[in-house]
């Protein structure tokens, strides 16, 4: 007698008329036919039955303030960034939470059922930390919320991040997060990543790093962020998010560079959606298309996945 069986269902990779047998929670059968009882039993009617989808990068306590306090007129990055710190002091827990939880209802409804947010933690009141933090548990029951400790204005660029980012992670964030392109210079960038990967190592955490999101060929903090992960010990515990200007850089560094990030089993995370849209501000033609280079990455047996960054936000 099992928990639940889904008949008749078409599976990713094409099988059709399969039935799908949960015991416990868990997935003990997929085959034609099955025969068993179960407590419950979903005719299918040969519609797809997946895994649900996961988003492996989002911003959650910006998701749906677009237009506040004004639209990001140049569509860069960094004018997102300059609106996002407009609107922190006029933002309250409540109305980042009442967002989030509008998100998710959609999210949900569309089978997205894991998602790891980054949260600003460049704010003294740690406001949208508090927030997702109460957002993760409400939506506990069906979505896994990740939430990543990221110092939106610099780890040394605003006064004070370090401690807030380690106050986050003590109120239960969970993996350790930086912005090495957007410090005051190359050096401190690096610093940052060291210092951060530091962290997480002492911790036992994860990294997630917002990495060379610029068109500049030479911002190269993935470089630093491999090299940290073979030096702490961290390989497969660390990716880099964006990776934009990979797509810039001339292809015999890039050849040195990606059996580094192969070697420290670097974990990578392109945002299409975000990036199609927010790169190449600055180019007349060719204009570039903002995207790392993906089949090169899964070519050299690295992780790839994909990530939806921003819904109706300043970016």
């Amino acid at each position: 007698m099992l928990d639940l069986i889904v008949r008749n269902a078409t599976l990713g990779d094409g099988r059709r008329g399969i039935d799908v047998g949960v015991q416990a929670g868990r997935i003990v059968a997929v085959e034609p036919n099955l025969q068993a009882t179960a407590g419950q039993s979903i005719d299918a009617q040969g519609l797809l039955l997946s895994p649900p989808f996961v988003d492996s990068h989002f911003h959650m306590d910006a998701t749906l303030s677009v237009g506040l306090p004004r639209r990001n007129r140049s569509g860069t990055l960094l004018e997102g960034i300059a609106l996002w710190g407009e609107l922190k002091p006029t933002l309250t827990g409540e109305a980042i939470v009442e967002r989030a939880l509008a998100y998710c209802d959609w999210a949900v409804a569309q089978g997205l059922l894991a998602i790891r947010s980054h949260v600003d933690v460049c704010d003294p009141r740690l406001l949208a930390v508090d927030a997702l933090l109460e957002v993760r548990k409400k939506v506990a029951p069906y979505i896994d919320l990740q939430l990543v400790a990221f110092p939106q204005d610099g780890l040394f660029r605003f006064p004070g991040a370090l401690d807030l980012l380690k106050e986050a992670l003590r109120r239960g964030i969970d993996v350790v997060g930086g912005i090495p392109h957007f410090e005051r210079t190359m050096e401190d960038g690096r610093a940052s990543v060291r210092t951060l990967c530091e962290i997480a190592a002492a911790e036992g955490l994860l990294v997630d790093m917002h990495c060379d999101e610029t068109d500049d060929p030479m911002s190269r903090h993935v470089e630093t962020l491999a090299a940290e992960a073979v030096r702490l010990g961290l390989q497969g515990r660390i990716v880099g998010s964006h990776l934009t200007s990979m797509h810039s850089m001339d292809n015999y560094y890039v050849s040195k560079l990606i059996p580094l990030m192969a070697e420290a089993n670097l974990g990578v995370i392109a945002n299409p959606f975000a990036n199609m849209v927010l790169q190449g501000r600055h180019d007349s033609y060719p204009k570039r298309r903002g995207m790392t280079r993906v089949p090169e990455l899964m070519a050299a047996g690295l992780t790839v996945a994909l990530g939806q960054d921003s819904t109706m936000d300043p970016w």
